[in-house]
């Protein structure tokens, strides 16, 4: 079992991934000490809807090659990050932020308004290979959310690994069969909630007020949702049998004070 530790400022993460060739030996319970460490995630991809707090992106930023779809570009000049790659149209935010981050080193690839890809995939398709941690994802219009959640599910299937969207106030991570998680949060929560991206998924969850066991939850009767951390020090346990799930957590503040 390979697992990749991630921490952000709300929560620290263990993302477990079993094998079929390491199942035998998990099951007969070996020990985490003996589990395989996988790096954390390498890429953070800065997205154009809700802009995070600069606090929270300078932090989220360290340690990982950073990339920005169009107005997320923006949003990295306003807290000092700078990416190394920007995609876009620029019908979203200026010329001038175009400019600075060319003149800063960023390689900036333009591209006609009236295309069929959405800015943030055709950044994802030229993206290296590493699991990814993606922000500017929420706030907004439905559809470009929507857009943004199944593009990201589509390059999770399609290079296996973290992906994980977040930013201050919720987060979203992608789940398959085979894959489990544990989460120790670092700050309150509101809600906490499992959104079948399939037709149907198969998980467990404890940690939570409302624990589940071999539950199927179906992509049209979605009824996970609201759930809580059954106690202050809870750590949260999910894993995906069958199907994919979105793991969502709601922060309780609106904007979470951070402390770099």
């Amino acid at each position: 079992m390979d697992y990749t530790k991630i921490i952000l400022p709300e929560l620290e993460l263990m993302f477990h991934v079993k094998h079929q060739a390491q199942a035998a030996a998990v099951e007969a319970n070996v020990s985490r000490e003996t589990l395989t460490p996988s790096p954390a995630p390498e890429l953070l991809v800065v997205a154009g809807g809700r802009a995070p707090q600069p606090d929270w992106l300078r932090s989220a930023a360290k340690g990982r090659s950073v990339y920005s779809a169009d107005r997320g570009a923006a949003c990295c000049l306003n807290a000092g990050v700078v990416p190394r790659a920007l995609y876009g149209d620029c019908d979203s935010t200026t010329e001038a932020v175009y400019e600075r981050l060319a003149a800063l080193g960023t390689q900036v690839q333009r591209f006609l308004p009236e295309k069929d890809d959405t800015d943030l995939q055709l950044l994802l398709k030229s993206l290296p290979s590493g699991s990814l941690l993606a922000t500017g994802i929420w706030g907004g219009r439905f559809d470009h959310l929507f857009s943004n959640v199944y593009t990201l599910l589509g390059v999770k299937q399609q290079r296996s690994g973290v992906v994980l969207l977040a930013d201050e106030q919720e987060l979203l991570l992608l789940l398959e069969a085979g894959e489990n998680v544990e989460l120790e949060l670092y700050a309150e929560v509101e809600a906490v909630s499992l959104l079948p991206l399939s037709a149907e998924t198969c998980v467990d969850f404890s940690g939570v007020h409302w624990p589940l066991k071999n539950s199927a939850l179906k992509q049209l009767y979605p009824y996970a949702i609201s759930n809580m951390p059954s106690g202050k020090d809870a750590r949260l346990h999910c894993s995906c049998h069958a199907g994919a799930v979105g793991l969502y957590i709601r922060w309780q503040d609106e904007r979470i004070s951070i402390n770099n």
